[in-house]
């Protein structure tokens, strides 16, 4: 069996809107926040907060609350 990179493992989660809205505001804190170093670590944040954001954003419209 060979050892896989963590950047070849996919994880999926399951979770209710205000949870999400919660990961998402602190992505985004984080991300506002970020405190230097590695530029890719920066990148990631960007990356995962748009992506938040869209998964919140279409949980609420498939909720009906927008």
């Amino acid at each position: 069996m060979r050892d896989v990179s963590e950047d070849e493992v996919v994880v999926s989660l399951e979770t209710t809107i205000p949870t999400l809205r919660m990961l998402y505001h602190c992505v985004k804190t984080t991300h506002e926040k970020w405190a230097g170093g590695d530029p890719a670590e920066q990148e990631r944040l960007e990356l995962l907060k748009n992506r938040m954001y869209s998964a919140l954003m279409d949980a609420l419209l498939g909720s009906g609350n927008i």
